[in-house]
C-alpha cells in the first residue's frame, strides 16, 4: 500500500513539475504575427500579398520599384538616404498590416485569437492550470505525511513510563 502510494506520489509530482503553458500570449488583433515588418520585400507570389486589395498590391509595385532605384537595385537596402520614401512606405506597410489584419483571409485563419481552448481564454487556462498544481501539491504533501506516519498522532501514551523494577538507575 505505501509502495503504491509512494509511486502515485512521485508519478503526480513529476507529471505536475512540468506543466508549463506553451502557449503564446494573446497577440494584437491589428497586428497579427505572421505579418512583414516591410510589404514592399515580400514576393508578388506570397500569399500574404495576395489577400491585399488591387489598389494596394498596385501601390505596393510602384513602392518597390521606387525603392529598387533610390537603392540602386537592392530591395532589402536601408533607407535611410530617403526619408520622404522612407515615411511612404512605412505608411503603406501600417495600411496594408491593418487590411490584412482585418481581411476574411486572416478572420477565418483565426476566428478567436483570444481563445486558449472552446471555453477557455488564455489567461484562464492558466489559472486553471495553477490550481490544479496547488491542489495536487497539497494532497501529494498529504500523502506523504501520511506515507511517514506523519499524517496522524502516535497512538502511545502521551504519559511517562515509570519503572517498576525497583533497581537505581
Amino acid at each position: 500500500m505505501k509502495s503504491t502510494c509512494l509511486t502515485v506520489c512521485l508519478s503526480t509530482l513529476a507529471l505536475t513539475a512540468c506543466a508549463v503553458p506553451t502557449h503564446e500570449q494573446p497577440r494584437d488583433i491589428s497586428a497579427p504575427a505572421d505579418c512583414p515588418k516591410d510589404w514592399t520585400t515580400l514576393s508578388s507570389l506570397d500569399e500574404r500579398v495576395k489577400q491585399l486589395s488591387p489598389e494596394m498590391r498596385q501601390e505596393r509595385c510602384l513602392l518597390r520599384d521606387e525603392r529598387r532605384i533610390a537603392n540602386a537595385g537592392d530591395v532589402e537596402k536601408n533607407l535611410d538616404g530617403h526619408p520622404e520614401l522612407k515615411s511612404k512606405i512605412d505608411d503603406f506597410n501600417r495600411r496594408a498590416t491593418q487590411w490584412y489584419a482585418t481581411s476574411a483571409y486572416a478572420i477565418l485563419k483565426d476566428p478567436s485569437p483570444e481563445m486558449y481552448s472552446i471555453s477557455q481564454t488564455h489567461d484562464g487556462g492558466d489559472r486553471n492550470n495553477d490550481f490544479s498544481l496547488n491542489q495536487n501539491m497539497r494532497i501529494l504533501t498529504d500523502d506523504w505525511n501520511r506515507f511517514w506516519m506523519w499524517g496522524f498522532p502516535s497512538m502511545l501514551s502521551p504519559t511517562p513510563i515509570m519503572d517498576t523494577s525497583g533497581q537505581p538507575r
